[in-house]
């Protein structure tokens, strides 16, 4: 039986033949037929919605008891909720709330150290109540698409660290966590943040644009400790990542933590499955990398009390110092004289020319310019021209400079200076 035979054969069993029209299905068929989809799509309240019922915060499911799960809409959370120890505050929002008592300790650090308010240079002591800020986000590119679905922040009481998160379950959310957010911010605030201004903020007030909502920085100081950690320990660590800082700086060393770059496909698979194991380790990572943030303020603030004790570069916290108070920075590189580069020992000379003190700013040149310091031996040069009119070290200086047009014309000034001296002593 050739092939055209046999699909004869079998048209004829199914009840039509070659040329016979094919009945089409009525409209009761229809919808009987999209009935019967949408009770696929939507099963029964207590039944299981994908055919299993969810294993929660044990096995990673995370939606049993909770009725079905609807995809793209992040609800129910009822399951969620609990596993965060959070509140529903608004359709789609869950506060949590946590309190970390000063008694205790992260890593090496002692928490009752932040009951004295940090100081980095350039802030001013007690001026503003700190407000540490972090975000996980949909993407850790930025843009106008991505958003914050949990914004999370601490304040520092008597006491203990307070700690305050936003978590969406669904892109309609958040208006509503960004209003909750906002309320939370005083005019007389100080946010501080880690990587926050080229990234966080920016974030942020993209979000409340694209609501339509004012955003609450204006005016608010911003200090992001990411700048101060690599001043002082850039040179010194492979990066300055926020876990770098919490493994060098406070002896701490996170367990079982998930990476912040998998926050975002966490987020994604809860909203579309329900299973919010990943999501509750995000919120977990959010929590630790606010009270590191605190507690990393404090330390810096040893760190620059004491700066050998941490290995911090006295260069770079020297010019640090200078931008704010001079005398401080002068009185750091007084102390450290042993331990200076060459680079802080230029700066302690600069530091002493101007505060007049010309004897101990000699000290510090004459002792580079007998290691070859160019910069050194022009100051030298200048210093005994003008200063002490000792015209004979100026020629004995400049003759060991370079020998390029300006240091040349330097040159030839002092030759006619000390020969129109001797032409005045023989007339």
């Amino acid at each position: 039986m050739n092939l055209k035979s046999r699909l004869s054969q079998l048209q004829t069993q199914a009840g039509t033949g070659i040329g016979s029209a094919v009945p089409k299905p009525s409209m009761s068929d229809l919808r009987a037929r999209i009935a019967q989809l949408e009770k696929r799509r939507h099963p029964p309240v207590g039944a299981p919605a994908f055919g299993a019922m969810g294993l929660g915060n044990d096995g990673g499911q995370g939606n049993r008891g909770q009725g079905p799960f609807m995809p793209g809409t992040g609800a129910p959370t009822g399951v969620l909720i609990k596993a965060v120890e959070g509140e529903k505050i608004a359709e789609g929002v869950i506060r949590i709330r946590k309190r970390f008592a000063l008694g205790g300790e992260l890593g090496s650090v002692a928490l009752k150290g932040l009951r004295n308010t940090p100081c980095l240079p350039g802030e001013t002591k007690n001026a503003h109540r700190n407000v540490y800020i972090d975000t996980e986000t949909t993407g850790l590119s930025g843009g106008s698409g991505t958003l914050a679905f949990l914004v999370g922040i601490a304040v520092v009481e008597a006491d203990a660290i307070e700690l305050t998160q936003f978590l969406i379950t669904g892109f309609s959310a958040e208006a509503a966590s960004l209003s909750a957010f906002a309320d939370c911010l005083a005019p007389d605030d100080q946010l501080v943040s880690y990587n926050g201004k080229s990234y966080d903020l920016p974030l942020l007030i993209t979000r409340f644009r694209m609501q339509a909502m004012q955003h609450p920085f204006d005016g608010l100081p911003h200090l992001d400790l990411l700048h101060p950690v690599r001043r002082l320990f850039g040179k010194r660590w492979n990066d300055c990542r926020l876990i770098t800082v919490e493994e060098n700086l406070l002896g701490f060393h996170r367990i079982d933590d998930l990476p912040g770059s998998e926050a975002p496909e966490a987020w994604f698979s809860y909203i579309r499955t329900g299973h919010d194991a990943k999501l509750i380790k995000v919120v977990e990572h959010n929590q630790q990398d606010i009270v590191s943030l605190a507690v990393a303020h404090s330390v810096l603030t040893q760190a620059i009390e004491q700066p050998r004790a941490f290995d911090a570069n006295l260069y770079a916290l020297a010019r640090w110092l200078s931008e704010h108070n001079e005398d401080d920075a002068r009185e750091l590189l007084q102390s450290h004289t042993d331990s200076l580069c060459d680079d802080g020992k230029r700066l302690l000379g600069q530091l002493l020319r101007r505060a007049g003190d010309w004897p101990q700013a000699i000290r510090v040149w004459e002792a580079l310019a007998d290691q070859g310091c160019t910069d050194s031996l022009e100051r030298l040069a200048k210093y005994h021209e003008h200063i002490s009119r000792d015209l004979a070290a100026a020629q004995h200086y400049g003759a060991l400079l370079p020998g390029d047009a300006a240091h040349e014309h330097r040159r030839r000034r002092v030759d006619n200076k000390i020969a129109a001296g001797q032409n005045a002593a023989l007339s």
